[in-house]
């Protein structure tokens, strides 16, 4: 673990591994870089791979910069640009995923590639509507008042009773979300847009999505997000694990690891 100041906000970071660079952005419930824990090992045998936690999130400071995806972006450009990386391959999970979208976005000379995880454009009517609900929930009881409910809907029941010790720790973390940074990142997601410049991403880029995805990011129904995403980006590839739900790289991880590591090697060096 390393510690560098970003845009006035220290940041948590760690690199493993050789070979071409692989930047990985996690969620916000599980608020932490230790999230993408099944892919390290197999990523950084083959890559060098850099995971930080976003600013407000695990074990980095909020600072004093806005939190949405718009600072966490500029946050991720001043990381690369501190550490010399001159273009990485992006893998960002629903906030992720978003600020992966952001980035590329705005820097495409800087991506080699893309892989965005149960994530999406543009929030539904009906997903906003449930972040926005879950906020009021969290602001009157704290996190605690929704963490149960989460479990639930992002883990299948035989995977909750099968992994009680990954339960555990997803809910511990789960509830080392400070309220108020939560609630602000969920807004901003909520009324977040990034559909108009997905048309202009030309880097390879690889979407995967849960078929039993059950978070407010699906869409209406599941993989709607998902095969927008496919449309909008030009020559995107579309992986659908189907009983994965919005966690298909820990509740599916070999499946997901298998696709990844694929399109990865697909990509020109």
């Amino acid at each position: 673990m390393a510690e560098i100041v970003l845009n006035n906000a220290l940041h948590v970071y760690e690199v493993r591994g050789s070979g071409s660079h692989v930047t990985l952005l996690h969620t916000v419930g599980l608020s932490t870089r230790e999230g993408w824990r099944n892919q390290i090992p197999d990523l950084s045998r083959q890559h060098t791979v850099l995971t930080y936690d976003i600013r407000g999130l695990g074990e980095s400071e909020r600072g004093t910069e806005p939190l949405g995806v718009q600072t966490f972006a500029r946050d991720l450009e001043a990381l690369l640009g501190a550490l010399g990386v001159e273009k990485t391959v992006l893998m960002g999970a629903s906030l992720g995923g978003s600020i992966a979208q952001a980035f590329t976005a705005a820097h495409p000379e800087m991506v080699r590639g893309l892989i965005l995880v149960s994530t999406t454009c543009k929030m539904s009517a009906e997903g906003a509507a449930r972040l926005r609900e879950r906020n009021e929930r969290v602001r009157i009881a704290g996190m605690q008042v929704a963490v149960d409910a989460q479990i639930k809907t992002q883990f299948s029941e035989d995977f909750i009773r099968s992994r009680p010790d990954l339960i555990s720790w997803y809910r511990s973390h789960y509830l080392a979300n400070d309220p108020e940074v939560y609630m602000t990142i969920m807004e901003d997601q909520a009324s977040l847009d990034l559909c108009g410049q997905l048309r202009d991403i030309r880097c390879p880029t690889l979407i995967i999505t849960g078929g039993n995805d059950l978070s407010p990011v699906r869409g209406r129904e599941p993989v709607e997000s998902a095969k927008r995403l496919h449309e909008l980006i030009p020559g995107s590839q579309l992986v659908v694990i189907p009983d994965a739900r919005h966690y298909p790289h820990i509740d599916h991880p070999d499946l997901f690891n298998e696709a990844v590591l694929s399109f990865l090697s697909s990509i020109p060096r």
